[in-house]
């Protein structure tokens, strides 16, 4: 499902038009993101918390060549679903 599926799915389950909700989606979307970068977690109930972690420098070993690599550290997003979810995928 892509953003135009979600929002026409919304806007047909609340009755509203679908800009209204495109709308709303795209600036639920930026306030996450800032917070995100302000290094905030996001918390929303019963589906999951986005969070900003690091990643440490890695040392791998380029399979083509068997020359040694370090891939440098970075910021990544990660998502850990809530136990309702996880039981929600389970079945």
């Amino acid at each position: 499902m892509n953003k135009r599926e979600l929002s026409e799915t919304i806007a047909k389950d609340l009755m509203i038009k679908k800009f209204e909700v495109y709308n709303f989606i795209d600036l639920m979307i930026e306030i996450m993101v800032d917070n995100l970068e302000q290094g905030k977690k996001i918390v929303l109930s019963n589906f999951g918390t986005f969070k900003v972690i690091k990643r440490n420098n890695k040392r791998v070993i380029n399979p083509n060549n068997k020359k040694p690599l370090i891939i440098p550290a970075k910021k990544i997003v990660k998502f850990l679903p809530s136990k309702n979810l996880k039981k929600i995928i389970k079945g």
